[in-house]
């Protein structure tokens, strides 16, 4: 009698413990609870990776247009019209395909030694890529202007919105370079109608 007693006391504790034991066995349906819990962070992982690439061509593709305009300005001899720095421009957008020319952003800026003093002497500029002109530190204006020369700045600068950002909430942020040379035909570059 002692046993049916402990019998029907343990069948309780035994069908619970047997119950998660049968659920633990199973294997059905493992894989589509693995999926859903994996997928999420497999696509972010994917999304990731074409922003790092889409990012990496963007940077790329601003740094030339930053350096392509400026070396197209450097090469003027005396002076460059603003038709011609605005045909400079038309080339960075050429040069940033396939990404949008209307919100391509591009500063010209020049600036020259007087006296000890290294003063902006004319910009023109598409859009402003925000803040202060290009411009480098008094004293490496002063180390590129020694031999009384111009500096022409070229600043470019367009937003990069990444594909995860629109799912995490993470606004876009600005991509922008800035390169800088001296005049090549001469010490000076003027500008007509900056």
């Amino acid at each position: 009698m002692n046993n049916s007693s402990a019998k029907n006391t343990m069948e309780p504790v035994r069908g619970f413990a047997g119950t998660l034991a049968d659920f633990l066995r199973e294997k059905n349906g493992v894989v589509s609870i693995e999926s859903a819990l994996v997928f999420p962070f497999m696509v972010m992982l994917l999304l990731g990776t074409i922003d790092i690439s889409y990012y990496m061509s963007l940077k790329r593709k601003v740094t030339v247009a930053a350096s392509a305009v400026v070396d197209l300005t450097t090469q003027e001899t005396v002076s460059v019209s603003s038709g011609a720095l605005d045909n400079y421009m038309e080339a960075a957008d050429a040069i940033l395909k396939p990404f949008s020319a209307t919100e391509t952003k591009v500063e010209i800026v020049n600036y020259r030694r007087s006296g000890s003093d290294v003063n902006l002497e004319w910009s023109h500029s598409r859009g402003s890529c925000g803040g202060t002109p290009p411009s480098a530190s008094a004293s490496q204006l002063g180390n590129l202007t020694s031999e009384d020369n111009d500096i022409v700045m070229a600043r470019v600068c367009l937003n990069f919105q990444p594909i995860v950002g629109y799912i995490a909430g993470i606004g876009a942020w600005q991509v922008e370079e800035t390169v800088k040379q001296r005049p090549r035909n001469g010490l000076t570059l003027d500008c007509n109608n900056c």
